[in-house]
């Protein structure tokens, strides 16, 4: 299965995290530096759109992007 990982600048709120969740299942988060990264599962390439859109929209910087298999 798939999966996408995004790390973005700054930290994520709860409620933005929670809206995520709601939308893409089971997304985990781990620290990256001064930065969160968000690590989601089971993507394809419209939620991977939907999910950069819904950071821009929210004000967050998209730094990276690594998408892979597992």
């Amino acid at each position: 299965m798939a999966h996408a990982e995004f790390d973005v600048g700054g930290r994520l709120s709860e409620s933005l995290l929670d809206l995520i969740r709601s939308r893409f299942g089971e997304v985990r988060t781990r620290p990256c530096g001064p930065g969160t990264t968000v690590i989601v599962p089971g993507t394809d390439p419209a939620s991977v759109r939907a999910l950069l859109t819904l950071l821009w929209d929210t004000g967050h910087d998209v730094v990276s992007m690594r998408s892979g298999a597992g």
